[in-house]
């Protein structure tokens, strides 16, 4: 589909470029792929060329996910801080994240983000193993860490989303999946009933009077905490021994966004 499109206008792509295109956009129709294609030759003639590259192509395909960017201004320590933000996730990705293959690290902000480092699958897989979902949680701390290291113990609410993602993939692991300390399904659990599947606030009580039942507040939740403490300073010893590289990508991400 891609071959007939690009067939249309002049482009200098590859065919192991237009190979690889069609991995990172699995779920493409031809409409989408027709769209991408104009927009990338919108994108090559506003910028004096008259052939599609592999940039313009790249950029369309961002552009038709995320919509265009909000095109704001950062003030210093927040653009900054952003982009050491991104970097320490680009770079933990980069050296950990095999399954996967970093498409874009941006900081320019979009309608529900300040930035964001996105990744493709290479080739198409079924399963995840361990290993993976470790490297995943790896990366998703890396923020966490990365900030507390840059930013001399502290940190921004930034690092919300990616404490949620790390949490529930950590709690599916360890309760789920048979990647814990324990065999037992904590599914089985909440099938039957008995327990662990709360978190909902006791009958006529205040909104802090959370029920014992949450499962992020036993036994369960105690090996989630210690799992993720223990990749923790993993992350951030990964970052330590790759700081200059996380100051290099967030550098060039300042300058580039």
């Amino acid at each position: 589909t891609y071959d007939g499109y690009l067939r249309k206008v002049r482009h200098q792509l590859t065919p192991e470029q237009i190979e690889k295109l069609a991995v990172i956009t699995p779920y493409a129709t031809g409409a989408t792929i027709k769209d991408m294609v104009n927009e990338a030759l919108i994108n090559a003639l506003r910028n004096g060329r008259d052939a599609v590259t592999w940039e313009d192509i790249i950029w369309a395909k961002h552009f038709k996910a995320l919509g265009p960017s909000e095109d704001v201004e950062y003030v210093e320590r927040d653009r900054h801080s952003v982009a050491i933000h991104e970097a320490c996730h680009a770079v933990v990705a980069y050296r950990v994240r095999h399954h996967w293959t970093i498409d874009l690290a941006t900081i320019e902000k979009g309608g529900n983000y300040l930035g964001m480092v996105s990744s493709v699958k290479p080739e198409d897989r079924f399963k995840t193993w361990k290993s993976e979902y470790e490297a995943d949680l790896l990366v998703s701390l890396a923020s966490l860490a990365g900030e507390r290291l840059f930013f001399d113990g502290d940190n921004a609410s930034g690092v919300a989303g990616d404490l949620q993602q790390a949490t529930a993939l950590a709690a599916s692991m360890e309760g789920d999946w048979g990647m814990g300390q324990t065999i037992a399904s904590h599914a089985v659990s909440r099938e039957l009933g008995l327990g662990g599947g709360g978190g909902l606030p006791k009958p006529g009580g205040t909104d802090d009077a959370i029920d014992p039942a949450d499962p992020l507040r036993g036994p369960l939740g105690e090996r989630i905490e210690g799992n993720l403490g223990r990749i923790y300073e993993a992350a951030r010893q990964l970052l330590i021994d790759n700081w200059y590289e996380v100051l290099a990508v967030g550098h060039a991400l300042e300058t580039h966004k």
